[in-house]
C-alpha cells in the first residue's frame, strides 16, 4: 500500500502524465520517477515542474523523468497503489547526488535554478497576465485609430481592469511563491498585498522608524517582481522555524501571526528596499552603457533587458523615460525594448510551430501573441526562462537588432506596449530603423533556434 502522504501528489502525477492507459512502463531510480508514455503530448510538464513535492521534470529519450528527491520510493509506492500499476525492480543509478549529497553552487546551476524558480512561481498565473495583456493591447489600438476616447468611462473602466493583474502583481507572485516555497500561501498573499497596501503607497518616499531603531522607507511597489519574493523566502525561513519550536494545538495561531509580522518588517524595512536600490543601479547603467557605447551599448541594453523583466527592474526604467520625455522629446530606451519583446515573440512563434506538446503550442501561440502587443511576462517566464537555447536566441536576436536602434538613435514617443501594440509612438524620422531593428530581431532569434536546433523535449 502507498503512502497517503503522497496520495493527493501521486493523483495528480497520474493526471498530468496523461493518465493511467498512457504509460507504457513506470519505474524510479534513487531520486527519479521515471515514466514511458505512449503519446508523450499528453504530458503536462508545465503542470508537473510546479507541482508541490516535485523538483523538476526532464524528458530523456523517449522517458519522462520526475525528480523528487529521497522521498521517491514511497512517490512510487503511493503512484502504484493509486494507479494500479505493477511495481518494477528500482534503478540503482543517482543522476541527482546534489539532492541527496553536498549541494551544487556552480554558476550554471545557481542560474538554472534561479530561472527555474521564477518560472515556477509566474507559470501558475499566466492566464491572467496573457488576458490583461491582450485587453491592453486591443484597448491601445482601438484609441489609435480614434474609436475611443482616453478620456471617456468605457476607456477608464477597461483600462482599470487590464492593468489589474499588472498592479496587484506582487500578489499574484507571493500566493505563487509561498506554494513554491512551501509555506502557507494565504499568508504569503497577505505579504504580498501589504507590500501595495494604499496607506503605505500613498506614504512612498517617506521614512518612519519602527520602535525608534528601524527604519523602513515606503516605496511603490505595484508591479513589482523581487519584494515579494524575497519576502515570500525569508516567511517560508520562518514559518518552517516557529513549526520546530510552536505546539500543535497553538500552530495555527502563532506560526501565521509570527511570520506575517517578521517576515512584513523584514520586506519593507529591507528586502523590498534592496530590490528597488538594485532596479535603480542597473537602470542607471544601461542609460550609461546607450548614451556612451552607441550601437554597442545599445545590443547590450536589448540582451540584458529578459534579465530585467525577470526580476521587474524594467519598473527602475521608468524615471529614465520620463526625463527623456521632458528633455529631449522622445526615449531612446524603448526601442532596445522593442528589440528584445520582438526576439522573445519569435522564439515563441517558433516554438509553437515546433513543438510536439500540445501544452507548449499553445503557450507558444498564446504568449508570442501577447509578446508581439508588448506584454512580454508570460512569454519569458512561461517559455524563455524555461528553455536555455530559447533564452540564448533571445539575447542574440535582442542584441542583433539593439545595434540598430543604438547606431540610429532610434526615437520613441512615449510610454506604450512595444513592438507593435502601440506603433504609432514611433512614427517618427527614425521609424524606418525602428522597423529594420524590430524584424532583424525576430529574424535572428529564429535564425538561432534554428541553429541551436531548438527542441521542447530538453
Amino acid at each position: 500500500m502507498g503512502s497517503k502522504k503522497y496520495d493527493e501528489l501521486a493523483n495528480r502525477v497520474i493526471d498530468l502524465v496523461g493518465g493511467k492507459d498512457n504509460i507504457s512502463y513506470f519505474t524510479h531510480c534513487v531520486t527519479r520517477l521515471r515514466f514511458n508514455l505512449k503519446d508523450k503530448g499528453l504530458a503536462n510538464k508545465g503542470e508537473l515542474d510546479g507541482l508541490s513535492g516535485v523538483i523538476g521534470t526532464q524528458w530523456s529519450g523517449d522517458q519522462l523523468q520526475i525528480i523528487v528527491g529521497q522521498q521517491v520510493g514511497e512517490v512510487y509506492a503511493a503512484i502504484c497503489y493509486r494507479s494500479g500499476l505493477a511495481r518494477e525492480d528500482a534503478i540503482d543509478e543517482n543522476l541527482d547526488s546534489n539532492l541527496t549529497g553536498k549541494r551544487d553552487f556552480s554558476p550554471r546551476h545557481m542560474f538554472d535554478l534561479f530561472f527555474d524558480t521564477l518560472s515556477g512561481i509566474f507559470a501558475p498565473f499566466i492566464p491572467a497576465i496573457v488576458s490583461c495583456g491582450l485587453l491592453q493591447g486591443v484597448l491601445y489600438s482601438i484609441q489609435t485609430f480614434g474609436w475611443i476616447s482616453a478620456d471617456s468611462v468605457e476607456y477608464n473602466f477597461f483600462y482599470t481592469c487590464a492593468n489589474t493583474a499588472f498592479y496587484f502583481m506582487p500578489v499574484l507572485i507571493a500566493f505563487s511563491a509561498g506554494k513554491r516555497f512551501k509555506c502557507n500561501p494565504y499568508v504569503a498573499a497577505a505579504l504580498g498585498a501589504v507590500l501595495i497596501h494604499p496607506t503605505f503607497t500613498g506614504m512612498s518616499g517617506e521614512t518612519i522608524e519602527l520602535f525608534g531603531v528601524i527604519p523602513i522607507t515606503f516605496a511603490n511597489y505595484s508591479s513589482t517582481v523581487v519584494p515579494a519574493i524575497l519576502t515570500v523566502y525569508v516567511a517560508s525561513w520562518i514559518e518552517r522555524a516557529c513549526k520546530k519550536v510552536v505546539p500543535a494545538m497553538l500552530d495555527i495561531i502563532v506560526t501565521p501571526f509570527v511570520t506575517f509580522l517578521v517576515a512584513a518588517i523584514i520586506g519593507f524595512s529591507l528586502l523590498a528596499p534592496a530590490g528597488n536600490f538594485l532596479g535603480t543601479f542597473v537602470a542607471e547603467g544601461i542609460l550609461w552603457l546607450y548614451t556612451s557605447l552607441g550601437p554597442v551599448g545599445g545590443a547590450i541594453c536589448a540582451a540584458v533587458y529578459p534579465f530585467m523583466l525577470a526580476t521587474g527592474m524594467q519598473v527602475a526604467m521608468s524615471p529614465i523615460t520620463v526625463q527623456n520625455l521632458a528633455t529631449l522629446g522622445y526615449d531612446f530606451i524603448y526601442p532596445c525594448t522593442a528589440a528584445s519583446n520582438a526576439a522573445m515573440a519569435a522564439c515563441a512563434l517558433y516554438i509553437f510551430f515546433t513543438a510536439k506538446n500540445k501544452n507548449i503550442k499553445s503557450i507558444g501561440s498564446s504568449t508570442g501573441v501577447t509578446a508581439l502587443i508588448g506584454v512580454t511576462e508570460p512569454v519569458f517566464f512561461g517559455l524563455i526562462a524555461k528553455y536555455r537555447k530559447a533564452m540564448i536566441a533571445t539575447i542574440i536576436g535582442g542584441a542583433a537588432g539593439g545595434v540598430v536602434m543604438g547606431l540610429f538613435t532610434v526615437q520613441y514617443l512615449s510610454f506604450g506596449f512595444v513592438p507593435f501594440g502601440t506603433l504609432p509612438l514611433a512614427m517618427t524620422e527614425t521609424f524606418p530603423y525602428y522597423m529594420i531593428g524590430v524584424c532583424l530581431s525576430m529574424v535572428v532569434a529564429v535564425i538561432s533556434m534554428r541553429v541551436l536546433n531548438f527542441t521542447d523535449e530538453e
